[in-house]
């Protein structure tokens, strides 16, 4: 018998995305409202609840609609248990209060009446309800392309008897569930909130075509425009509908509509689609990702000796401490990656005594050889462990040393195909932030990422700020042309499957290594295929071949 087309064939899986809402939530707040957040866990093959994303907090409400989705894998032929966890997010530090969890399946998601989901929230105290959770699923396009927009405004100015300053104006980008579901639409963006201004210039923001349309560019999507109240009651100027097609021929303006009044328009003052090659692309074309550890050394991590340490070993348990495991975790993604799985291996703040030396070095190599690389993940995890047992904990914590060496290493370099990766792994924080901040800057021009590992309980407030998602970061030699810097503490990490830690660490990874690309006008090239000592190699093994044959020692 042929089997129908529409029938998912066994070990099939495809990309969802789950796009959240709540409503009539109890409210834990004396003062105002609560302030939700929604954690999503998938129950893997040991049977353990693994975090796989969590949406942003939204101040002061109780019927939320989230703008960050969750993606995840859906396979047809597993039963995958999910858990949403909602909390009340109190202060910036992350202190939460529980209010209430739902336990479903993927597939009772996908099965559901529009596949949309509703569920009561329940704890292990209360019998009552707290509150509803809505999940609605959709599969996500594969397409990579990326829209460049830019939005302003000419709004109708608000006024309320109960609020002094009420035109506070952000931007809401929703879009329809399908072309046979008009009707309903779930939120992919929120924008930044304009203070005191009815005639808002909204930053450039990037956004996936499929995020915005899921690959339909006559999907109707929807530009909705509110006033930010503190109470959490926010105004309605108005809305918009369009579509990517027509925003791409010339729609400039979109009059925002509230019941049939004008609430102003929303200006397009950019809106480009750009086309955008993929990560593996340039991989198969040549390029090679030249991968490095960093380990710190300095005293705050504790002396190796007590349990407490961060570097402490442990011969007879042979549980892995937080260095061991963030580097094993992240080698283990990365390592196939490596041009010839080879890691340049550094320490920086301690007296590494092996190398002979008896005052602080914010930069040696881990290997006590002139050459840094280390052959092998395996290795670089067994000279970790020599070396923290002949090194001399110090400090402080100056990162741009290691940084300075980066950029020169890289400046060697710059006429192969290859892109460098650093892996910073540290507990404290920067001293020369002024220095590591230029130095950053100056690597954002270069083919460069710089992944930062927290371990420990520092608060890592100065590896934050490096990370500069939603701003530009600015150093003395001017403002970096873009984002080099993810940063991840491996304390919201360490109760989760290890994987979880490197999917988080390296997720922006290949859009940077696209983002340089593009930058520089670089385009994948088509795969060729040449002879190297009578072998028949592909362009990107020869490549490769050349480039280990040319690296500066």
């Amino acid at each position: 018998m042929e089997s129908s087309n529409n029938i998912m064939p066994p070990n099939l899986k495809q990309r969802i995305a789950l796009y959240i809402s709540a409503r009539g939530l109890v409210n834990l707040d004396v003062m105002s409202k609560s302030d939700p957040q929604v954690e999503v866990y998938l129950k893997d093959k040991n049977t353990n609840w693994t975090l796989v994303g969590k949406t942003e907090r939204i101040n002061n409400n109780l019927n939320p609609d989230f703008s960050n989705f969750i993606e995840c894998d859906y396979f047809f032929e597993k039963e995958q248990f999910v858990r949403f966890m909602a909390y009340d997010i109190d202060d910036n530090k992350g202190h939460k209060e529980f209010i209430g969890k739902v336990e479903t399946t993927i597939g009772k998601i996908c099965g559901a009446l529009k596949q949309t989901f509703v569920s009561e929230l329940k704890d292990d105290k209360h019998t009552k309800s707290r509150g509803k959770l809505i999940v609605r699923l959709d599969s996500i396009n594969s397409s990579n392309d990326e829209a460049r927009i830019k939005l302003s405004a000419n709004l109708v100015s608000l006024s309320s008897m109960c609020c002094s300053a009420v035109n506070d104006p952000y931007f809401i980008i929703s879009r329809a569930r399908s072309q046979e579901n008009r009707e309903e639409f779930v939120r992919i963006f929120k924008g930044d909130v304009k203070l005191s201004n009815i005639n808002p210039v909204w930053n450039p923001i990037k956004l996936k075509v499929a995020q915005i349309c899921n690959g339909d560019h006559d999907l109707p999507i929807k530009f909705s425009v509110y006033s930010q109240i503190e109470s959490g009651n926010d105004l309605f100027y108005g809305e918009a509908e369009t579509t990517v097609n027509k925003l791409k021929s010339g729609d400039k303006r979109l009059n925002l509509s509230k019941k049939g009044k004008n609430g102003g328009a929303l200006i397009i003052d950019q809106f480009v689609v750009i086309e955008m090659p993929n990560f593996m692309e340039y991989l198969r074309s040549g390029w090679a990702v030249n991968m490095s550890f960093a380990v710190d050394f300095t005293a705050s991590n504790g002396e190796q000796s007590q349990l407490n340490s961060l570097h402490y070993q442990n011969p007879q348990s042979g549980v892995m401490n937080q260095y061991e495991s963030a580097i094993w975790a992240v080698g283990r993604v990365v390592e196939p990656y490596a041009l010839n799985c080879q890691f340049a291996t550094f320490g920086f703040g301690g007296v590494p005594r092996f190398l002979g030396a008896t005052s602080v070095s914010h930069c040696f190599n881990l290997n006590g050889q002139p050459n840094p690389q280390i052959i092998g993940l395996q290795n670089v995890f067994n000279a970790y462990k020599v070396a923290v047992n002949n090194t001399s904990l110090s400090g402080p914590t100056y990162m741009a040393p290691i940084l300075k060496a980066l950029l020169g290493y890289v400046q060697q370099c710059i006429q192969f195909q290859m892109y460098h990766c650093m892996v910073i792994l540290t507990d404290g924080d920067i001293v020369d932030m002024t220095d590591t901040t230029d130095m950053v800057v100056q690597l954002s021009a270069f083919p460069v990422s710089i992944i930062i590992i927290g371990v420990g309980d520092d608060s890592f407030e100065k590896m934050k700020y490096l990370d500069s998602d939603d701003k530009v970061l600015q150093g003395k030699s001017g403002k970096a042309v873009r984002d080099i810097v993810q940063f991840v503490k491996f304390q919201d990490y360490k109760n989760q499957d290890i994987g979880v830690l490197a999917e988080e660490v390296l997720k922006e990874m290949p859009d940077q290594i696209v983002g340089y690309m593009l930058m520089k006008g670089i385009k994948p090239q088509k795969l060729e295929w040449v002879s190297v000592d009578n072998a028949v190699l592909s362009h990107n093994e020869s490549a490769q071949v050349e480039i280990q044959q040319q690296l500066p020692q």
